[in-house]
């Protein structure tokens, strides 16, 4: 069944569609021996020669998706140059199989492996804001006004950089802060703490767009849900217009000018009978000066009008 190369490229784990579409400008994509860099051209997987930089291209299957406890050593790449411990030396060998986003050498925690590059794309573009949860152990201990200020965010080098939340989670001579951050920059949390005065001496990524690390050790690998790969694939992005304010922020309603009082309705004055000596009334809250009209000797008003007497 014929395919666009973008999404048979996707499929294959050698990148997303969009990058897929680069690859193909570039010249770097052939079929049957030749070049095609026209977009949303197609081809069969099954029976045409697709490849890559001259590397036939294989899909897989089926997706894979695992999640892994990288230790602290490990380089986050397919190859090194190098010959140093990668990723890939902990998990199986899967056509296709490449590690999404990447963390330091120095550097422990959750990492992401997939075969599909559409399932990546989602996973690290900043973008679609999945968040990544950091802990960090730095020099020192960081005020309130220094945890303001990585909120805030702070210009390095030219680039800006900030968190969405931090808190310090321990503190003695040091501290450990937690973090969290949807962007993902190089080096980000280890360059924003240091240009705040606080260098990190040690750097684990504890989760990623809600995975945790709950039971597992360092060097342990475990494919991901149905669940767990639908919640990280749906859309995310900027907030819309009407989006409600999540209840850790404080809402403000924007200020609506006062109400003008009512003007008072002219009326006439009520007649006032003169007090009496020894009118309960009076002393019973009627109006200063003497009792309201109609107001008996006990002290009540009389509401309804007398009627006249019957004649006999």
């Amino acid at each position: 069944m014929e395919e666009r190369l973008q999404k048979i490229l996707s499929r294959a784990g050698i990148a997303s569609r969009r990058a897929a579409e680069r690859v193909m400008a570039e010249g770097r994509v052939t079929v049957n021996g030749e070049v095609v860099r026209e977009m949303g051209s197609k081809a069969d997987i099954g029976k045409d020669d697709v490849r890559v930089d001259g590397v036939r291209v294989k899909v897989p299957d089926r997706p894979v998706y695992l999640l892994l406890y990288k230790p602290k050593g490990y380089v986050t790449t397919r190859h090194d140059p190098e010959g140093r411990p990668t990723v890939m030396d902990l998990v199986p060998s899967v056509a296709g199989l490449f590690p999404v986003g990447r963390l330091d050498v120095t550097t422990e925690g959750l990492i992401l492996l997939t075969n599909d590059g559409d399932f990546a794309e989602h996973v690290a573009h900043p973008r679609y804001e999945v968040p990544r949860v950091y802990e960090a152990k730095v020099r020192g201990v960081p005020e309130r006004e220094t945890l303001a200020r990585l909120k805030h965010g702070v210009v390095v080098e030219g680039d800006r950089l900030h968190v969405d939340d931090v808190r310090v989670i321990e503190s003695d001579n040091n501290a450990w802060l937690q973090l969290t951050l949807h962007e993902g920059k190089h080096h980000e949390v280890r360059r924003l703490l240091e240009s705040v005065g606080h260098p990190v001496s040690k750097l684990r990524r504890i989760g990623l767009g809600g995975l945790t690390l709950k039971g597992m050790t360092a060097g342990q690998f475990r494919a991901l849900t149905p669940h767990e790969v639908h919640k990280l694939r749906r859309p995310r992005g900027p907030r819309p217009v009407g989006r409600p304010v999540p209840a850790t922020a404080t809402a403000v309603a924007p200020a609506r000018p006062a109400a003008r009082p009512p003007a008072p309705r002219p009326h006439a004055p009520r007649p006032h009978a003169p007090a009496r000596s020894g009118d309960r009334g009076a002393a019973r809250g009627g109006t200063r000066g003497g009792a309201r009209p109609g107001a008996r000797p006990g002290g009540r008003a009389d509401v309804r009008p007398r009627r006249p007497a019957r004649a006999k």
